[in-house]
């Protein structure tokens, strides 16, 4: 073992200590994956479990991993793995503050927000934000789930809450489960599609905003929606 490796390994073994001496920000990602473990599993130290789990993937990965993904790593299993989930959903929460209702929502960063929990799901889902005369946020609702690739999406099945709730207006959303928001040529025909179905029907269509793991796409901003 080198001299750095020494070093780490003994910080490890005291991890609440730093903590409570020199604050979380001091500890490094090894550290505290080893306090919210508490103990290891099958005879493998949490020090041991936490630096062989930061190894394995990047904390970015990690935090987006289920029990079940997190479990598989050595010495961790299911209760550990839920531990560090729940430490996961907490530090979102505690850094995520997503528009509510009454709000506006028409810069598409608030779009992002509102629907964070999408950008990182599996499948691509199809989401129509709802918004008031003064681009106030009503809700948001998903309207179509696809695969990992494509989620299919009527411009009728797209307006239909925006009629039934009387919404004033709407922007489209979307995920890219690659993590890559950048438009597609199908994405690009679609907005025109549902831009021209929302004329029809009285519908103010705002923006058409796609989201994923590594920001959002937004058709305003990018100068490609045409009024």
């Amino acid at each position: 073992m080198t001299r750095d490796s020494t070093a780490e390994a003994v910080l490890l073994d005291l991890p609440r200590e730093r903590l409570l001496a020199a604050g979380a920000r001091a500890l490094s990602d090894a550290e505290l994956v080893a306090l919210v473990l508490g103990t290891g599993r099958a005879g493998l130290s949490a020090r041991a479990a936490a630096l062989g789990l930061v190894e394995r993937q990047p904390l970015s990965a990690l935090a987006w991993a289920s029990p079940e993904e997190l479990s598989t790593a050595p010495g961790i299993g299911l209760a550990r793995a839920a531990a560090l989930a729940a430490a996961f959903e907490l530090g979102r929460r505690g850094g995520w503050s997503p528009p509510r209702r009454g709000e506006r929502c028409l810069d598409p960063g608030r779009v992002h927000e509102l629907l964070r929990h999408a950008a990182h799901a599996e499948r691509e889902g199809f989401h129509v934000v709802l918004l008031d005369v003064r681009g106030r946020l009503l809700k948001a609702v998903q309207v179509a789930e696809g695969s990992l690739s494509q989620c299919p999406v009527s411009p009728r099945d797209a307006l239909r809450p925006a009629v039934r709730e009387g919404a004033h207006g709407v922007v489209f959303a979307h995920n890219h489960p690659s993590g890559d928001p950048s438009p597609s040529s199908e994405d690009v025909e679609l907005t025109e599609r549902l831009r021209a179905a929302a004329e029809l029907v009285g519908v103010l269509a705002r923006d058409h905003v796609i989201v994923a793991a590594a920001g959002y796409y937004s058709f305003v901003e990018a100068g490609r929606w045409r009024r």
